[in-house]
Parts: structure tokens; C-alpha cells; sequence
């Protein structure tokens, strides 16, 4: 009998561990050493290194991981980092479960993990990698599939008091947030350049990265792509129980989740800059969702809202509570709160809604584009006090414009002194740099004769590359330079072009230097693109009539005659065969 029950407790206890900590001596330890000192907690497998049990690093002590290895972990195991976790291979380590379908728990750092780094780590069917009161690096990895429901942590990066950096990986499919903190937690870490998206497998109502309060540095989140899937999952979303001193959401493209990002709360402080906020409808139900950016909260949430482009959305921008934030106002002293957000083609049930002031607060919102330049349109995309006179008002004006100091020149305006005979009218195109070379604004206005200078404002085009284009009733139709010009939309006086410096500033150096200027060839009198014999004869006979009067097409001088100068300047141009020249086929 005796012998029975020793068999027994020897088969139902041989695959039994207890966890297993590192002596705490200062050791710098692989993989191997673990296996060769964990008394079968991590053994090896083949090539793979099996974690049996809880592997506790302790104070004082490092694992280093440096070459390409699988760590394979047993149900419900983690590793609790006290100590240092190195984990940099040249090409990738693979933290995964023995058994896929129970899965492990994780990795866990702890105060005085300072120092510790993943790099090249691909994590799959656990739980979490959870930061506790340290700071640590995880760079370049890839973290999916980890849909484990346990208590150990509900998002697949974790923070508590953390300031770690988290950089470059790819995470994906896992059950909740990418990345999640405490309502109360104070947290400030920086999230950068990842790609993030389809998390929240469970389609429960959490974003991708779901944050509460942050710590004294700011938190930043910058340069990521996030992209939803689950009906139920948003973008970003900062609920804090506490305050958020600063927190950075800049130059992140943000697309088809339930919302982009939606702040609540007060005693925050949010700079919410050149993000791309697209189509983040796939709810479908405006009163459940749908927003570029919802901001709910009291009076003392203060966000600026600039150069971002938010679009496609069921909603462009909410305000609800008693929350303020600024989308733009040129009359402040900050610099940054200066607009130049394009808020357009958001909408639902068959209206725009472009931004929906919900508060009894002024908002200022000026200096942006909502997709058009009439200021009459933009105001119906935009509802406020007009629409329901509880709400606050909304200043939305001026909209923001292109404005462009351009200097161009006419040769046969030009006298002996460098003026040119009169003040006169051009009409400016701006045109898309590629294929079919579309045109996507334009603007008239007079140039000064004494220093050939135009001011021409563009209030429906945002800030891209462009070809300019100079049209003049009796000259050549001028492009500027091959490639085109990047102008800015940003009611400022920032934009500047001069086709007089030199001739290679209009495409093909199609301007002929006349004094000191290089100026728009002259004669093109029927505007076919050319200077040819039909101008001439055009001239000819009206000055053989002794025609006269303002801005005759056929008087080039400008003199108010048509006369033998004219026909000379003409013909000059007809026989070198001047025609416009451009990209056009």
C-alpha cells in the first residue's frame, strides 16, 4: 500500500514548480543560467526555453536575452522583474504559451526595474506587459494576440506611476487597449511611431490607448497610426480621476474607430497638434459615437486644437460640459493656438457638422478650413448659438486663407525708368502639381507698378504644393517653376513668390528680362497660348484705325494707343515663337 501511494504523489507531482527567484547577488544571467539554476523552472526544450513556473528577478541582479530565442510560458506564469530584464536579439526573441489556449500571464516589471529594455520582442497568447512605479524601454517589438481575461492586467501595455518609453512596435489583435493606465494612476509615458490597430478583440467599449490621469512630465503621444476594427473601440481616450498637467497628441493618424479621441474630465492641460483624424464613424450611430474629437469635461480642461486635419467623421469636433477648448484665437499672445486645422466633410443623418458647440461658452475657432471660403457655408456647417441661442457662439472668423505676396511684371507696361506705365489687373490660378494639373483656387487682384508686387488671398486651398499661374489679358499665361511651390494656409502674410528675380522662377524660364526685371512676355492679344501673326495683324490694323482707350488688349504699352510700338513689340515676340509653357500636354 505503501508503494501505491508513492507512485502516486511521484506521478501527480514530478511536473510541479515553485517559483523560482534569482539570488539577488549582482548576477548578470542568461537564459541558460536560468535553466541551469531555477531547479526546472525554465528548462529547455529542443530550442526553445520552456518558463514552468514564476521566474522572480531579483533586486540587483540581470537577465540578458541577446540572441534569437523562443521562451515558451506555462498557464497562468509570469515573470516579475525586480531587478534588470534585458531583452535585445539581433533579429527577434518570441515570448509565447506552451499551450496557446491557456495562456500565460506576462511580463511585470517592478520598482527598481530601471534600466530594463525589450527590443525585438514578439509577445503572443498572454496577458500583458505591465510597468509598476518604473521606467523602462520597448522598442521595435511586436505585441499581439494577447486575449487572456485576468486581473493581472486588462490592456496589453500597462502602466502604473510609469514614465517608460514605448517606441516603434506593431500591436495588434489584442483583447482590450493597446495601452491603459489607472483613472487615478499618475502616468507620463511616451507613446511614439508605433502601429497600432484591430485591439479590443472583445468589441468591449474601450479605446486603443485608454488613459486616466498622467504625472508631472508630460505625456506624449506622437507619430503613431491607429486604426480601428471593433464597433465599440475608439481612438484615444483620456477619462482622469486626477489631473493631466500636459499631456502631447501630435502628428498621429488616427482612422476608423468608433471615435478619434475623446477627452473628459478637468485640471488638464492637452496640446492636440497635426494629427490626421479620418472617418472614425464605423459605429455608425451618432448619438453613441462618432466624434474627431469629443471634449467633455468642466472649465478647467484647457486644450489647444492646431494644424490638424480632421475629416469624415460623424461628427468634426463636440463640446459638451463646461469644457473650452481653443481651435484658434489670433488675438491671444500664445503662439500656438493659431488655427489652421481643415475640419470638413464631417457629418450625419444628411447634415455637416463640422463642430457642434454643445456649452454655453464662446469657443474660439478661427483661422481654420472647413472646406470652403465662404464664410455664409462654413457657418452652416458649424452649430452654435445661431442654431439654438443657449449654446455659446462660435468665432470662426477670419477662416484661414493662403496669402500670397506675389511679384510679377508685364514687359510691354515697362518704361525706361524700371516702372511700369500703370498699376494693372492679373488673375492667379493655383493648380495642382499633378496630373491634370487641376485648378483648385484662384485670386485677381492689381500690381504695383513701382515695385511689381500683388496681394492675393486663396481662401479655399490648404496648405500644399502648387503651381502658381499668372494670367494678364494681353501677355503670356506664366507658370511658376517646374515642381511647383509648398504655400501655407494661415491668414498670415507667410507666403512669397517672385517671378521677377530670375527667368528659371517661371516654368520652362518663360519671362524675358526687360530693365532690371524679368517680366511676363507681351502680345498674347486673343489668349490662345501663343504670340503669333494673329496678334500681329490684331495690332496692326487697330493701330492703322488709330484706336485708343483704357486697357485695349491691343495697346501693350499701356499708353491708351495702339500705335507702331505696339506691332513691334509683337512681332519681336511672334518670330522667337513664344507660347506658354507648362506641365499641360
Amino acid at each position: 500500500m505503501k508503494k501505491i501511494l508513492l507512485f502516486l504523489f511521484l506521478l501527480l507531482f514530478t511536473n510541479s514548480y515553485s517559483n523560482y527567484s534569482t539570488p539577488g547577488t549582482g548576477v548578470t544571467w542568461d537564459l541558460d543560467s536560468l535553466v541551469a539554476f531555477s531547479g526546472g523552472n525554465v528548462t529547455l526544450s529542443g530550442s526553445d526555453y520552456m518558463v514552468n513556473d514564476t521566474i522572480i528577478i531579483t533586486a540587483g541582479d540581470t537577465v540578458k536575452v541577446l540572441t534569437n530565442s523562443t521562451m515558451k510560458f506555462s498557464t497562468a506564469v509570469f515573470i516579475d522583474i525586480f531587478g534588470v530584464l534585458i531583452i535585445d536579439p539581433a533579429d527577434s526573441v518570441l515570448v509565447t504559451a506552451q499551450d496557446t489556449t491557456l495562456k500565460y500571464l506576462g511580463l511585470k516589471f517592478e520598482d527598481f526595474s530601471d534600466g530594463s529594455m525589450l527590443r525585438k520582442v514578439i509577445m503572443a497568447y498572454g496577458n500583458s506587459i505591465r510597468m509598476l512605479d518604473c521606467n523602462i524601454l520597448i522598442d521595435s517589438c511586436i505585441i499581439r494576440y494577447n486575449t487572456l481575461n485576468s486581473s493581472f492586467a486588462s490592456g496589453a501595455i500597462s502602466f502604473f506611476r510609469s514614465n517608460s518609453i514605448v517606441s516603434n512596435c506593431t500591436i495588434f489583435r489584442n483583447r482590450r487597449a493597446a495601452f491603459v493606465s489607472g483613472a487615478n494612476i499618475a502616468s507620463s509615458p511616451q507613446i511614439l511611431n508605433n502601429l497600432i490597430y484591430e485591439n479590443d478583440v472583445d468589441n468591449a467599449n474601450v479605446p486603443q490607448i485608454n488613459f486616466g490621469a498622467t504625472g508631472v512630465d508630460p505625456m506624449i503621444i506622437k507619430g503613431n497610426t491607429i486604426i480601428g476594427l471593433f464597433t465599440n473601440s475608439g481612438g484615444i481616450s483620456f477619462l482622469p480621476v486626477g489631473s493631466i498637467p500636459k499631456a502631447i497628441i501630435e502628428d498621429n493618424i488616427i482612422k476608423h474607430n468608433r471615435y478619434g479621441i475623446a477627452i473628459a474630465g478637468g485640471s488638464s492641460s492637452f496640446y492636440i497638434n497635426n494629427n490626421i483624424i479620418d472617418s472614425n464613424n464605423i459605429q455608425g450611430d451618432p448619438a453613441l459615437g462618432g466624434s474627431g474629437i469629443n471634449f467633455n469635461g468642466s472649465a478647467t480642461q484647457n486644450s489647444i486644437v492646431t494644424r490638424n486635419i480632421i475629416r469624415g467623421n460623424l461628427w468634426g469636433i463636440t463640446i459638451q460640459g463646461t469644457a473650452n477648448p481653443n481651435m484658434g484665437n489670433l488675438s491671444s499672445s500664445d503662439t500656438a493656438d493659431i488655427g489652421l486645422n481643415e475640419i470638413y466633410n464631417n457629418g450625419n443623418s444628411g447634415s455637416i457638422f463640422d463642430l457642434y458647440n454643445n456649452t454655453v461658452n464662446p469657443i474660439f475657432a478661427e483661422n481654420n478650413y472647413w472646406g470652403t471660403g465662404n464664410a455664409d457655408s462654413v457657418e452652416a456647417h458649424i452649430f452654435h448659438n445661431p442654431d439654438n441661442p443657449s449654446l455659446g457662439i462660435v468665432d470662426y472668423l477670419p477662416l484661414r486663407s493662403i496669402n500670397l505676396n506675389l511679384y510679377v511684371g508685364m514687359q510691354g507696361l515697362v518704361r525706361v525708368t524700371g516702372r511700369m506705365g500703370r498699376t494693372d489687373t492679373v488673375k492667379v490660378y493655383l493648380r495642382d502639381t499633378a496630373a491634370p494639373y487641376a485648378i483648385l483656387d484662384s485670386a485677381s487682384g492689381p500690381v504695383d507698378s513701382a515695385n511689381y508686387s500683388g496681394k492675393f488671398n486663396f481662401t479655399y486651398a490648404p496648405s500644399s504644393l502648387y503651381y502658381i499661374v499668372v494670367k494678364h489679358f494681353n501677355s503670356i499665361e506664366t507658370w511658376s517653376k517646374a515642381g511647383g511651390e509648398f504655400l501655407i494656409s494661415n491668414s498670415a502674410d507667410s507666403n512669397s513668390f517672385s517671378f521677377i528675380s530670375d527667368s528659371t522662377q517661371a516654368y520652362g524660364n518663360n519671362t524675358v528680362l526687360t530693365r532690371t526685371r524679368y517680366c511676363m512676355y507681351a502680345g498674347d492679344v486673343d489668349q490662345d497660348g501663343f504670340v503669333d501673326q494673329t496678334d500681329v495683324i490684331a495690332i496692326y490694323n487697330d493701330a492703322n484705325n488709330f484706336v485708343s482707350g483704357v486697357r485695349i488688349p491691343t495697346d501693350l504699352t499701356g499708353d491708351s494707343f495702339v500705335d507702331l510700338r505696339d506691332v513691334i513689340r509683337c512681332y519681336n515676340n511672334a518670330i522667337i515663337f513664344v507660347k506658354v509653357e507648362s506641365p499641360l500636354p
